[in-house]
């Protein structure tokens, strides 16, 4: 992960990317291939920032959306990384969603993480690649995750805060 002090920002059709020149550079490689897909308003409107990070994570909840990126996830190829930005795009759709229909009540953290939002999530992700026209391997591999979607580990209690701390992605 680029040190902080050496990071950079650019804003990129109305999304923040924060990071080093690599992640920059692949972020918008990302963001351009989502850019000729039907969903990049919708991945717009529930995402404010990228930013480089040691693991993988989507802070939906903050003033400003953010989704967190690991190098194994920004380093892989462009098409799979512009999947992983809708999947968690999709996620942030979801919390303020529920947040809106919630208005001052406590809502179900269920709503947009654990077992079924994962699957929404997944099922977004693999839209958004089959309009990108990835490969059958990558549209089955998020097939076969849909079908078990417990990867992520916990998500609920503190069992759910180790389990991101742990990510190798």
């Amino acid at each position: 992960m680029t040190p902080f002090f050496w990071r950079k920002s650019e804003i990129v059709d109305g999304i923040e990317i924060k990071g080093g020149d690599d992640f920059i550079l692949r972020t918008k490689e990302a963001l351009d291939l989502l850019r000729s897909t039907p969903f990049f308003k919708e991945i717009q409107r529930y995402l404010a920032v990228i930013k480089e990070a040691k693991r993988s994570g989507m802070k939906a909840y903050a003033r400003k959306p953010t989704f967190l990126v690991g190098k194994p996830t920004w380093q892989h190829s462009a098409l799979w990384y512009a999947g992983t930005i809708a999947h968690d795009a999709y996620h942030s759709k979801l919390y303020h969603e529920a947040r809106a229909k919630n208005t001052g009540k406590k809502w179900d953290r269920d709503a947009w993480t654990g077992t079924e939002a994962e699957k929404k999530c997944l099922a977004f992700q693999r839209q958004v690649l089959y309009e990108l026209k990835a490969g059958e391997t990558i549209i089955a591999y998020l097939k076969e995750l849909e079908n078990n979607p417990t990867y992520q580990g916990h998500n609920k209690g503190w069992r759910a805060w180790w389990d991101y701390i742990t990510r190798w992605w």
